[in-house]
């Protein structure tokens, strides 16, 4: 199969464009049209000034109903939501492909869920011409990407936060050894009156110090003398090293054992959101300046308001162009090359659109590549859909395997499991009459042909798809991957048990050996190198 290109190029190696117009055709220059304007009626709020007064952390806020951080999403968890949104990265796009894998689904729902994202605001379509259509994240999207997934906490843990920053930066901006001063601007969640909050955004600004140039040498020195040796041979460590070092000495100094606290570097009044001074200073007299309690709303909109949504088009799911078999239609696996792996690409591939030079959705054509003739194959078995145990799911896979005489089912019914230092591989079969994947954390790796048969089905492919979750399954229910290296054969035919047991607590135990459960025919444990 020739390799799937990613994004921005993706699919362009597959077939040609066709002159079949879709239904509700939509062209760049439409969407550009219809949103050209689509701020001009946003009007911020006039900055709010006040006396200035020591800070008060925690009696003023935007509101007492705020809305949650990020909007939510039809049918889809916020942490599924920024699964997917994670998968665009280097400027890559994001379509069916990563769906179907974090979630488990088809192409059809893989659709509905990219366009709730869409209509939720984390996600913009992109119809280039002569590429094939695909989202791209929005600013909301990349937020949500890069926000950490930490345990929520309440108001009480926020004042308390904010309160030893702001004593940790008072004594910065009073040490004489500090090349630079800070300057604190809280905004953000912390802001709101909310149930919980997942972190406290605070803006940071460094200052230089004006300094008499004998000091100014000292400190330098001093600061020069802390660096890392090999950060003292490059060309920036050279240049800026006491800088970058004192830099890096306060923020560890404002950050230790305060772990919701995140430092940005953004200016708010840049964003256009909303921030209240925590700690502000005099540079001239270096000595603290009085800050107000007061919540500045900058008189601009946020960038979040500035980005222009762009309509998407009323369908996004067009089925290729392609030479269709029937489920048990007997095809050559000479040339072909597929593993389970490839289905999620395989499906996206029938089922995302290309864009003609006037920007309209039309169906790709992927006739001369015999691969996309198996698209949408793993959904002929859903035995794999099932939430039941893995051994049970590879019982059920075994038994359809045998009603529908997929070729795994001649396989002798014994699981292998390997765990080594580079190895995480479950097979089952014999040597020279076996099918084996590996496991990575979120992949599962592995040819799903036969290897002593020269043609293959769809039905074919099911059967054996549908196996190796059902092994995977196994492999990551036992915990596996927190193995010490080991090896252990499973008689399938002899386990009575749905899923099997976890084999780290089963060694801490001293009972991972030979019949610790029935169908456990051998065990070896390794020593680690």
């Amino acid at each position: 199969m020739q390799p799937i290109q990613r994004r921005p190029n993706r699919y362009a190696t597959f077939g040609s464009t066709n002159n079949l117009l879709h239904s509700a055709p939509v062209t760049l220059q439409n969407c550009k049209a219809q949103h050209k304007d689509v701020n001009a009626s946003k009007i911020a709020t006039d900055a709010r000034g006040g006396s200035r007064s020591p800070v008060k952390i925690g009696t003023e806020h935007l509101n007492s109903t705020a809305p949650t951080k990020f909007p939510p999403i039809e049918g889809l968890s916020i942490d599924d939501a920024r699964t997917i949104l994670r998968t665009a990265n280097r400027g890559s796009g994001i379509g069916i492909e990563e769906v179907i894998q974090i979630v488990d689904c088809d192409a059809h729902r893989a659709d509905k869920v990219l366009r709730a994202m869409a209509m939720a605001g984390y996600l913009n379509p992109s119809i280039e011409p002569g590429q094939v259509f695909w989202w791209e994240r929005t600013l909301l999207g990349n937020r949500l990407a890069l926000e950490k997934k930490r345990k929520r906490f309440g108001r009480a843990k926020v004042d308390m936060t904010i309160a030893e920053l702001v004593e940790r930066a008072k004594l910065i901006n009073s040490d004489p050894t500090r090349l630079q001063r800070i300057t604190l601007r809280l905004f953000g969640s912390a802001l709101e009156d909310r149930v919980d909050y997942g972190d406290v955004d605070v803006a940071i600004k460094y200052h230089q110090r004006q300094l008499p140039e004998e000091i100014h040498s000292q400190i330098v020195a001093a600061l020069e003398g802390r660096q890392s040796d090999h950060e003292r041979q490059t060309i920036l460590g050279r240049l800026s090293g006491a800088e970058i070092q004192d830099t890096r000495e306060i923020r560890a100094l404002l950050t230790k054992g305060l772990p919701h606290v995140a430092l940005m570097s953004d200016d708010p009044m840049t964003l256009g959101t909303p921030f209240q001074w925590l700690v502000n200073h005099d540079l001239v007299a270096d000595t603290p300046a009085e800050v107000s309690a007061d919540i500045i709303r900058p008189n601009v909109p946020s960038q979040l308001e500035q980005e222009i949504s762009i309509p998407f088009p009323a369908e996004t799911l067009v089925k290729a162009r392609q030479r269709e078999l029937t489920p048990t239609s007997k095809v050559s696996i000479k040339g072909l090359s597929i593993g389970v792996e490839d289905a999620a690409k395989l499906e996206e591939a029938l089922w995302t659109p290309k864009a003609s030079r006037k920007g309209i959705l039309e169906p790709n054509d992927l006739r001369d590549d015999a691969h996309f003739k198996f698209a949408g194959f793993q959904h002929l078995c859903s035995v794999w859909k099932e939430p039941i145990g893995g051994v049970e799911m590879l019982q059920q896979a075994l038994e359809w395997c045998e009603e529908h005489k997929v070729w795994v089912r001649d396989l002798f019914p014994r699981v292998s499991i390997l765990r080594s230092d580079r190895a995480h591989v479950i097979r089952l079969g014999l040597v020279g009459e076996l099918i084996y994947f590996k496991i990575r954390a979120n992949a599962i790796q592995g040819s799903l042909l036969p290897i002593n048969r020269t043609r293959v089905s769809q039905i074919d492919l099911a059967g054996a798809y549908a196996v190796a979750r059902a092994l995977a399954q196994m492999y990551r229910e036992a915990n596996c991957s927190k193995m010490q290296p080991f090896s252990a054969e499973l008689f399938i035919p002899w386990v009575t048990r749905d899923r099997l047991p976890d084999f780290p607590k089963m060694v801490k135990a001293g009972e991972f050996q030979k019949e610790a459960f029935k169908g456990l025919v051998d065990v070896r444990l390794f020593e680690p190198r």
